[in-house]
């Protein structure tokens, strides 16, 4: 098989040892060069051996030239610029096989590999190795490292050794831009590492706010539609108050109309038989009260009359609860403490919580909250009273935390009751929406307090699963905008 570099006399140094590692170094790169040309297929583990074996040569076979030169004193000059030629051929070594793994494995890379230590070694041993191995053997016969006769000096060729030192000052420079190409080439790397990173930060951060965008939007669409159902309700309640307004007067005064006229018939009743009629009389009248039940239409009206009172209050109810979702009443703003607030609401609603949950106070040292406290209570008991009503089995458990947030302050409402599926937390806020049955809820208590909540600038949040209960959470402003 053609060999790349052929070894011959000529760069025979007579140093046994040296001798030998120059014909490995051979063996190592005639193995390359069939591997560049085709002559002999290896696998890239194959490849990463020879690669490796060359960096080990140099390490060892470099160190032996540098010890032998010190053991046998040469020259300074000579021994820093050998070293420095040493120096070179391990960093081409180490930057070719780094390339060589990092970008793929590309024979490319091994070609001027090659080249590099064909030209190389033939330069080296000729020049720098011969020159040690001709100090080495005038200091052998007792003679000076560099005091040369001119006799040998012209028989080693005084225009060979001029080559040879331009070509190995030629090789210093181009392993020089190399190594600068390489140094560059890895801080490419590292700038398009970094890039990456930057943007791949970027995008997460545009990904955050595009989230915090949609969340915004939300909460924009949320507040327009409470805004046009807020229109809407002020609207439907005007008109229902009126109406309702002079039916629960005049029921009013057919109950007492109907007073009169039950007291006149029983009066008629006692005179009637105070005159004794004849006995048909008496009979005739008994089965015309008999045919028309008189005796439950006396008694069932006072019913009618309550009950028909009792759907007015609540229409009524639903009215106010209408008026104060479209504009809650302007009371006067104060800077309040916010347990005061909890303790007393507590109080109002404790029929509803004490036969249902154990109540747990967490609370944390806040600062006064400028606030409408009658306003902040009502929210309070909406999410209190639902809570309660969340809880199937008692004893459950309602946890009110309170704590300090910046500019604000945050009170948490957790019960164990039975949650809330996503498809009705994204409706709780709404108004007359309702999971109670029909009769039992307006649907208005958590859509008043969301308002009163966003006039005081502040927000409120549920998160729920069903079987691991409900936590509402206020924040409030310490400072609201003005109303």
């Amino acid at each position: 098989m053609l060999e790349a570099f052929k070894w011959d006399e000529r760069y025979e140094l007579e140093i046994d040892t040296v001798d030998a590692q120059h014909r490995h170094l051979v063996d190592m790169l005639n193995a390359l060069v069939e591997v560049v040309t085709g002559q002999r297929q290896a696998s890239d583990d194959e490849v990463a051996v020879l690669l490796d074996g060359l960096e080990s040569y140099a390490q060892e076979h470099f160190a032996d030239e540098e010890a032998l030169m010190a053991r046998w004193g040469c020259d300074a000059a000579h021994v820093a610029a050998h070293t420095r030629q040493h120096e070179i051929f391990a960093e081409q070594i180490r930057v070719a096989r780094r390339e060589y793994l990092a970008a793929g494995r590309p024979r490319d890379i091994l070609e001027v590999l090659a080249n590099f230590i064909t030209t190389w070694l033939s330069f080296h041993i000729l020049g720098s190795d011969r020159e040690m191995a001709g100090q080495i053997a005038r200091i052998r016969a007792g003679r000076p490292a560099e005091r040369r006769s001119m006799p040998e000096h012209e028989r080693e060729g005084g225009a060979t050794r001029i080559l040879v030192e331009a070509i190995g000052r030629l090789y210093e420079l181009m392993a020089q831009r190399n190594l600068a190409l390489a140094a560059a080439r890895d801080e490419l790397a590292e700038l398009n590492a970094s890039l990456e990173q930057r943007v791949a930060a970027r995008t997460a951060e545009l990904q955050s706010a595009l989230a915090e965008v949609d969340r915004t939007r939300q909460q924009l669409l949320q507040s327009e539609k409470m805004s046009a159902i807020g229109q809407l309700a002020a609207g439907v309640a005007h008109e229902i108050n009126n109406p309702v307004g002079f039916v629960s007067s005049n029921l009013g005064s057919l109950g007492l109309y109907v007073g009169k006229l039950l007291d006149l018939l029983g009066r008629y009743d006692e005179k009637l038989e105070a005159l004794g009629p004849p006995a048909a009389f008496r009979e005739e009248l008994r089965r015309l009260k008999v045919e028309a039940d008189f005796d439950f239409l006396r008694s069932d009206i006072g019913d009618l009359l309550r009950e028909s009172a009792e759907g007015l209050d609540r229409v009524k109810k639903i009215v106010q609860d209408m008026k104060t979702f479209s504009h809650a009443d302007q009371l006067e703003w104060q800077d309040t403490d916010l347990h005061e607030i909890i303790e007393s609401t507590l109080t109002v609603v404790w029929h509803e919580l004490k036969y249902k949950a154990e109540v747990v106070r967490q609370f944390g040292t806040l600062p006064r909250v400028r606030c409408l406290p009658a306003q902040v209570s009502q929210v309070l008991m909406n999410i209190l009273v639902n809570a309660a009503q969340a809880i199937d089995r008692a004893p459950g458990r309602i946890v009110l935390s309170t704590r300090a947030v910046g500019a604000a302050v945050e009170l948490e409402v957790a019960d164990s009751g039975k949650g809330m599926p996503p498809e009705v937390i994204g409706h709780i806020f709404e108004p007359f929406f309702t999971t109670k049955p029909v009769g039992q809820g307006t649907g208005l208590g958590m859509s008043i307090s969301y308002e009163i909540v966003k006039r005081h600038g502040g927000q409120i949040t549920v998160d729920s699963r069903p079987g691991e209960g409900s936590r509402f959470t206020v924040r409030l402003p310490l400072d609201p905008p003005a109303s």
